[in-house]
């Protein structure tokens, strides 16, 4: 195998040495052309676009975990005055209830007093009318 380029050539030779002819040259053909092979250069290259995209996802996602923050503290004070409505709703409820047994007692004392006061005027009129047939009748 011939190669062009000094350090190819001196790497063929040690290969040979190593190696033997043939797998040197197995080996060599399978090398890529010198003007495929990456760099680190190259690799920076093509990285710094990434890195400056990355860098501005990850600013993006900061500013959206700080509104998310912003969110969530929001939501907890939503909560807070969620839980002083429903505290005042079942005070609420409690007066209401509590008002509502009152009238029930009174409705219950007042229909138990209605029902002596209308049996006794019917047994009143009934003795009048019983006092006036005898009398008249």
């Amino acid at each position: 195998m011939s190669a062009p380029d000094p350090q190819l050539r001196s790497l063929y030779a040690r290969l040979e040495e190593v190696l033997g002819a043939e797998h040197a040259d197995t080996l060599m053909t399978h090398l890529p052309p010198r003007h495929e092979i990456a760099t680190k250069a190259d690799l920076q290259e093509l990285i710094a676009p990434v890195r400056a995209d990355l860098a501005l996802l990850t600013a993006r996602f900061d500013g959206l975990e700080g509104r998310f923050d912003g969110l969530e503290g929001r939501l907890d004070g939503i909560e807070v005055r969620f839980d002083r409505m429903e505290d005042r709703f079942d005070r609420l409820y409690e007066r209401i209830d509590d008002r509502l047994e009152g009238m029930h007692t009174l409705m219950h004392t007042q229909f138990r007093n209605y029902s002596v006061v209308a049996a006794s005027f019917m047994t009143g009129l009934t003795a009048v009318f019983g006092v006036m047939l005898a009398a008249f009748g």
